[in-house]
């Protein structure tokens, strides 16, 4: 259940889908771990320490991109 939470989480922070599209999935059981209080970079840093541990380092990669590119357009913005 946790890699499921995991997963979701990792889904929708890259991306690849809106927290609506994992709550209308009827084939995805609706585990959602992240906090609403977390900012997306602290959820980076949870999943990333969830997905070394699980050593899928393709979506550690991704995750760290995300982070970074959050980064450059916070700093544009400013």
């Amino acid at each position: 259940m946790v890699d499921l939470a995991m997963n979701n989480a990792y889904k929708a922070l890259i991306g690849d889908k809106t927290i609506m599209d994992i709550v209308e999935d009827e084939d995805n059981e609706l585990i959602f771990v992240p906090d609403p209080e977390l900012s997306d970079n602290e959820l980076g840093k949870e999943l990333l320490e969830y997905f070394i541990s699980t050593e899928e380092y393709e979506k550690c990669a991704r995750i760290r991109d995300v982070m970074l590119l959050s980064k450059v357009l916070n700093k544009l913005i400013q």
